[in-house]
């Protein structure tokens, strides 16, 4: 018998389900989609903040989050570009920003000049054709003009704290009609086809639905409820499982850039903040103590404010995210180590998505199906990019970066890898988060150098000399040079709910 879709329940805490329920509710108003929220409460090894990919702009406008209020409320400030530190090696660095480099020549892409000059061996660094990425390493910022001239050529996403952030999402979700209950998840009803009927909460209540949602992040705790946990493990490729995160002191005008810096068994972190910083160490148990992985982080950032907080992940993705009526949404769904940025994007991907195939019946299987099959190939696709920092380019010593780049990467990636060392070219498959444009950051930036370019590009590319393209780089560090500090921008220390400063 046919079921339709009148109740859904999300179950979590995090800003993961906030931003599902209010989009599930906003998507289906003229649904009537009755929205409740399960808050199990903060969870004890939550992230302490995020940084995010500009997916996140798209996500707060579609929910109707102002800037200004996101900026009031959380403290946050803005990502123009990722550095990072000593991934191949010491004193090596590059640079990923969220924006164009340089110009078009012809139809052809400016980073092919960019791998013409490498191969030839003088190779010039993306960064000097990026307004985002030398207004980043200015610690300048200012919002991209659609005038469709360079001033248009970046985005940017944000650093967030994650209590804060919660805090703004849960309000703005209860004022829209999201329903909140409290309570403890203690067991699922399920029907004699294996369908939720209700969730069982730990002080007897019943809470029935028609659809559930899990994003309840790596504890999954309605998904272990209902499913044998069956994951693909990426653990042999990304052996990452621990992470540190704790406050630091603020600066006083912070670059608008997320940096990392790779250490002896993974990487540490610092993120700005508008009134404190956010600093981490990621790292693999099977390589390093907590002990000494925790000594490793206060010997980095000395100044912290807080207590370190440990959360423990294991890379890799579930099976069968849909299964019979509840999904698992973000990292209840994939986890990942947090090096791209991607784990509140990978959300709004799944909620997206489900939104695309949102079923008219409860008990239709047939959307599940294609929900897990794009969701996969998400997944993978943010494997396969956060896997390429580790075996682009030229590898750092020591027995955790030899292991992990000694692994056998994933077919696809090895196959994508394999033909831009060959040719230059880069191929994008089907759902890839990341664009031409990113890969060629992170290539380049990582000094992996084509044997040749393609016949017609080469031929495009071959006349254009660096004294051709000197003006465009000293015209985009007077564009970056006009543009405000970034703390220009931020919430002044101690104040909030005024607007922010700057144009």
């Amino acid at each position: 018998m046919s079921r339709p879709v009148r109740r859904l329940v999300a179950v979590g805490s995090g800003p993961v389900v906030w931003l599902a329920a209010l989009s599930m509710l906003r998507a289906f108003r003229h649904r009537m989609l009755a929205v409740t929220v399960l808050d199990t409460g903060p969870a004890p090894d939550a992230p302490i903040g995020y940084w995010t990919l500009p997916s996140q702009r798209g996500m707060h406008t579609l929910l109707g989050i102002r800037e200004t209020d996101l900026l009031m409320r959380t403290g946050a400030t803005f990502k123009l570009a990722s550095e990072h530190l000593e991934w191949g090696g010491a004193r090596s660095r590059f640079l990923h920003a969220h924006g164009e480099i340089g110009t078009q020549i012809g139809a052809t892409p400016f980073y092919k000049y960019l791998q013409k000059v490498a191969i030839d061996g003088h190779p010039e660094s993306p960064e000097k054709f990026s307004v985002a990425a030398i207004a980043a390493n200015m610690a300048r910022f200012a919002r991209p003009r659609e005038d469709g001239g360079l001033t248009s050529s970046f985005t940017y996403g944000f650093h967030l704290e994650e209590a804060p952030y919660v805090a703004m999402l849960r309000e703005l979700a209860e004022k829209q009609g999201v329903q909140r209950i409290e309570g403890t998840l203690a067991q699922a009803a399920l029907a004699p086809d294996g369908h939720i009927e209700a969730l069982e909460l730990a002080n007897g209540e019943r809470l029935e639905g028609d659809l559930f949602l899990d994003c309840t992040g790596r504890r999954a705790l309605l998904m272990k409820l209902i499913d044998s946990d069956a994951r693909e493990d990426w653990s042999t490729w990304l052996p990452c499982d621990r992470m540190y995160s704790a406050f630091a002191n603020p600066q006083e005008n912070p670059p608008p850039l997320t940096r990392t810096t790779a250490s002896d068994a993974g990487w540490m972190w610092w993120a700005p903040l508008a009134e404190s910083s956010m600093v981490g160490h990621v790292y693999s148990s099977a390589y390093l103590s907590d002990d000494k992985a925790l000594s490793a982080l206060r010997q980095t950032a000395p100044a912290l404010t807080s207590e370190p907080r440990l959360n423990v992940f294991s890379s890799g993705k579930r099976q069968r995210p849909w299964l019979r009526n509840c999904i698992a949404i973000g990292e209840a769904a994939v986890e990942l180590e947090p090096l791209v940025g991607a784990q509140l994007h990978f959300a709004q991907l799944g909620v997206g998505t489900l939104i695309e195939l949102f079923p008219l019946d409860a008990r239709s299987q047939v959307e599940s199906v294609e929900y897990n099959r794009i969701v996969g190939e998400h997944a993978d696709a943010l494997r396969d990019f956060t896997l390429a920092h580790y075996h682009a380019g030229p590898g750092r010593t020591g027995k955790f970066w030899d292991d992990t780049r000694s692994a056998a990467v994933p077919a696809r990636l090895a196959n994508k890898l394999d033909l831009y060392r060959a040719s230059g070219r880069i191929v994008l498959l089907d759902y890839e988060s990341f664009e031409e444009l990113d890969w060629a950051w992170l290539l380049l930036g990582r000094g992996c150098v084509p044997a040749t370019l393609e016949a017609q590009i080469h031929r495009l590319v071959a006349d254009v000399t660096p004294t051709d393209v000197a003006p465009l780089h000293q015209h985009l560090v007077q564009l970056a040079d006009s543009m405000p500090p970034h703390a220009h921008f931020l919430r002044p220390a101690g104040v909030r709910g005024a607007r922010p400063q700057g144009p």
